[in-house]
């Protein structure tokens, strides 16, 4: 009740990993099928391929099998000339975004930068601003920054500096 549909077919397609393969029954392996026949390259073949899928894999220690799904791509034994419904299917549970925190996460970002003393702002300006607030945790060089905007405004006077050492730009 909780997940909507999306995140349940991606959950059930998660058992396409090699790590899990041994464990797909055959209504989860339906599922599957159903919910990705539009996007499949050869429907009707599917169920052949999961099975020799799940042969192939079947054959290999378990601490050889890969455990995620970029791992799965990546591994010399997933052909995708021979299993193209399988490759197809992973590829796109790695574009499906299961949840929905990041954007949460941002969007409650945005209530501690836009204050009402920071109504009016030009929307560069608030990108900037969301973008470091969300990544606080990088560390900025203040020199750096402050050199680089002083390049790109030069002053048009010379300041003396009252502590009596050289004059400012």
């Amino acid at each position: 009740m909780r997940f909507g549909d999306l995140e349940k077919q991606a959950v059930r397609a998660l058992s396409l990993i090699p790590s899990n393969v041994a464990d797909i029954e055959t209504e989860t392996a339906e599922a599957i099928l159903d919910y990705y026949r539009d996007d499949l390259p050869s429907p009707d073949s599917f169920q052949q391929e999961l099975k020799l899928w799940q042969h192939m894999w079947g054959n290999i220690a378990v601490g050889e099998r890969p455990n995620t799904l970029s791992d799965a791509l990546a591994d010399s034994k997933s052909c995708r000339i021979m299993y193209p419904n399988v490759t197809k299917i992973i590829h796109l549970l790695l574009l499906t975004s299961v949840t929905s925190c990041t954007v949460e996460r941002a969007n409650s970002s945005l209530r501690h930068v836009k204050s009402c003393f920071r109504g009016a702002m030009s929307e560069d300006r608030f990108n900037a601003l969301v973008l470091l607030f969300v990544h606080k945790d990088i560390q900025l060089d203040i020199d750096a920054v402050i050199n680089m905007y002083a390049r790109r405004h030069p002053r048009r006077m010379i300041l003396v500096n009252p502590l009596g050492q050289d004059s400012v730009d």
